[in-house]
Order: C-alpha cells, then structure tokens, then sequence
C-alpha cells in the first residue's frame, strides 16, 4: 500500500523552499548545546546548577512533569480506541502514542540531569521503597513506557522499509491480539502516576498553596484536557496538511470536542479547588505564601489568566464548539494555549511551595521566601531536552505513514 507526505513548503519570492532541512539542523543545534550542559553537569554534579536544599527541583522537573503531562492523549485515545472501539480515531491515537513515547522518554531524560548520581537511575528497579510515591512513579513510567514502545512499533514498522523483514509484519499481528490489553495496561498506569505526582505535592514539608488532596485530580484531568488539546493541534499538521484523506475531518471534529470538554471540566473544577483552598477555609500562611509570591512574580495574574482564562475556559469553549468547515486556525491557536496552560500549572504547582515555604514546625510556622535561578547549564539542558522531543516528532511526522499498511493481512 502506497502512501503520500505532501511536504510543506514556504514560499521565499517565487520560490517555494523547503524548509525541513534546516529545521533539522536547529534541532540538532539545540542538540549540542544541550551536550554542553549535560557535559557540565556530569562533570561537576549538581553544584553547576542554581538548585538547592531550599529549592531542590527547579527547571528540569517542570520540563519533566509538562512532557509526562501532554503525552497525556496516549492513554486517552487508547480508551477510545480500544476500550470504546470507535475506530474512526485509531489513526490519531497512533499519533497520540508518539507523543507519549516521546514525552516519557523526554521525562526520563530529564529525570537523568536532575539526579545527584544520575548513574544510579535504576536503583528503583532493584531497591524497592514501596512506601514512597516516587518509587511507585517510578514504577508507573518504567512499565507505562514499555506499553508505549509495544504499541508504537506497529507504527514504525509501517515504514516500508521494513517490508523486507515479514518478520516483522508477524510481531505486529501479535501486537495487534493484545492491544485491548496494553489499553487496559497503559490506562491504567497512567492514571496511577498522573494522580501520584499530584500526590506528591501533598507530602512534601512544605506544604505550599496547592499542596492538598485535590492535587491528584488536578494533574489527571490538566494531563487529559491539556494532551489531547495539544493531540489535537498536532493532528491537524499530520493528517489534514501533510496525509490528507488519511483521518476524516468529523474525527477531528470530535477529538476537539472531547478535549474542550475535559478542560471545561478541569476549569471548573479548578475554580472550586481555588474557593475551598484559599477562598473557604482562610489560613494565614497560604495568604502570606500568596502575599509572598505576588512579591516576586504575577502569581496571582498567572493563575486566573494563564491556568483557568486561557488555559482551560477559553480554549474549552473554543474547542467544544468547532464544527466541521470551522475556524480551524482559532482551534490550532486555543489548543497551544491549553497546552502551554498545563505548563503553567506544573510550573505553579512546582515552585508555590518551594519558593515561599511553610517552615516544617507544627507549633509556630512560618512562611519563608526562598530564591531560585536557573544557571546558564540549566537551560541548555533544557534546550537539548525541547530539541530532542522535536526532532523525534519531526521526524516521525515526515516519513512515518500513520496507517495501518499491514491491515487486512492477519489471518
């Protein structure tokens, strides 16, 4: 089965050039910078960095938390696909499992630099803590990445290339039997580690503004509304610009509704989380954290505008009411927004209760501002960890079909 890339291409006076080429090499430029980083880092621990006992996790674990969070629309699709068995979407969710395997790998990569012995990562595997929540992450991601690569291989098998090895081909027929199972698997793992990073915000010391129960619910539906709005953006570039015909325009349609609705409800929920947190139950020390934080940066501004206004209302209205023949640019904008929103809330959620911390004293708290900047070795990592997620979904969105090639060959 033959297929067709149509390759964007922009237009330079009366050329039209294609731009692939040096996207890649930027890439690959962000690449070695982050190599510079990850050089410093390796070769002289943590002591390059701007992290301290005060603020141990900084840049790296929001990079960290926003790559597991919008790989978010892997799991979501497989429900749809497998559990719901609404096949019109099964094209997307192969897209929605690449976008998890990359940001997991990402998280993984990220996970490596922030370690003090980044060498002893797979400590967890062998020396249980099954008391900690981390360990059980841990646990969680390891697996959840294995379901990831089972169902992605169909994927990158498809590539003709491989059509010499059948192989090959009898793998992915394999696969194929099991994949209501690796659904079940993967839905599963995936709620377990997105609740327990919220969780884990509500066992540190600090205890900051949003470090309560409602945390885990936060992290599951930001992670859905948040994945598949950013599934949703990037299966407009895959499926109507470069394989058009491949996914039909109702499955677009609907993609977008399911993720307006998941982040109205996010919205509306955090509203009420913010009531009961800050609102409700009035406590000196969440009002001074927030007196503290509005000191140093718009914490405030970032939370009603960049979580709840443009990061979950607007973007869900805009989404839940797109019809077919609509405004789809409005849509590609509205889903980045919810995108970069989910960001914005790992980043609040992270550096709430870091930068101005309740003192761990259960007869006179109080409530200290500590200070965080990320050095220069920080961000190239950073660099090469954002040039890295890119040019694995580069590279997959201009050779891989997205198709099934070998349906209709099992026996």
């Amino acid at each position: 089965m033959d297929y067709v890339i149509n390759v964007p291409k922009f237009r330079i006076g009366s050329r039209r050039v294609d731009f692939f080429p040096i996207w890649i090499g930027l890439l690959v430029l962000g690449l070695a910078i982050g190599g510079v980083g990850a050089y410093q880092v390796l070769r002289y621990g943590l002591s390059v960095t701007g992290l301290s006992n005060q603020v141990p996790w900084g840049l790296w674990i929001v990079i960290d938390l926003s790559s597991i969070a919008l790989g978010g629309g892997a799991f979501a699709m497989g429900l749809v696909v497998f559990l719901f068995k609404i096949k019109r979407f099964e094209n997307i969710g192969k897209l929605g499992v690449l976008i998890g395997f990359l940001g997991y790998s990402t998280a993984g990569l990220t996970i490596f630099f922030d370690l003090g012995q980044p060498f002893r990562i797979w400590h967890p595997l062998v020396f249980w803590q099954v008391h900690s929540l981390l360990w059980e992450i841990t646990m969680c991601v390891v697996f959840y990445l294995i379901v990831l690569v089972l169902e992605l291989y169909p994927t990158i098998v498809a590539y003709p290339l491989f059509d010499r090895f059948p192989i090959l081909s009898q793998i992915v027929h394999v696969i194929h039997r099991f994949s209501p199972y690796l659904a079940v698997a993967g839905l599963s793992l995936s709620l377990l580690h997105q609740a327990s990073l919220g969780a884990t915000y509500g066992v540190l010391s600090g205890r900051g503004l949003w470090f309560n129960p409602s945390a885990p619910v936060m992290f599951v539906l930001s992670a859905v509304g948040g994945g598949l709005a950013l599934l949703f953006v990037l299966s407009v570039l895959v499926f109507r610009v470069m394989r058009p015909g491949v996914v039909e325009d109702s499955a677009l349609v609907g993609l977008a509704h399911m993720a307006g609705a998941v982040l109205l409800l996010y919205g509306y929920l955090r509203c009420w989380d913010w009531a009961v947190t800050y609102y409700y139950s009035f406590d000196i020390q969440v009002a001074t954290q927030v007196e503290l934080l509005n000191k140093v940066a718009p914490y405030s501004i970032s939370f009603w505008l960049g979580q709840i206004l443009f990061g979950a209302v607007i973007p869900g209205f805009v989404l839940i009411t797109y019809r077919e023949r609509g405004n789809l640019r409005l849509r590609i904008v509205v889903g980045l927004l919810a995108a970069l929103g989910v960001v914005l809330t790992r980043w609040d959620y992270n550096f709430a209760g870091v930068i101005a911390s309740i003192t761990y004293d259960p007869f006179t708290p109080t409530v200290k501002l500590n200070s965080y900047i990320p050095t220069w070795q920080e961000f190239a990592i950073a660099t090469g960890l954002i040039s890295f997620w890119l040019l694995g979904f580069s590279l997959a969105a201009r050779f891989l079909p997205f198709s099934d090639r070998h349906a209709g060959k099992e026996d």
